[in-house]
């Protein structure tokens, strides 16, 4: 007879596999998070820099 349920061994198996993909995930998550802060900051950072060119540039009024 066919079995409908896995071994307990292929069950623990994939049970592993799950875990280890969701902390994989996660671990994405937070890397793909930070990347996107810090591209904010160093966008931020550069409009700062080159606001002070242009008032450099333009001189005193």
């Amino acid at each position: 007879m066919t079995r409908l349920f896995p071994s307990s061994s292929r069950l623990s198996a994939a049970s592993g596999r799950l875990r280890a993909a969701e902390t994989r995930f996660e671990r994405s998550m937070t890397d793909l998070c930070r990347a996107a802060l810090d591209h904010i900051d160093r966008q931020h950072l550069l409009g700062l820099v080159l606001q002070r060119l242009v008032a450099q540039r333009a001189g005193p009024s």
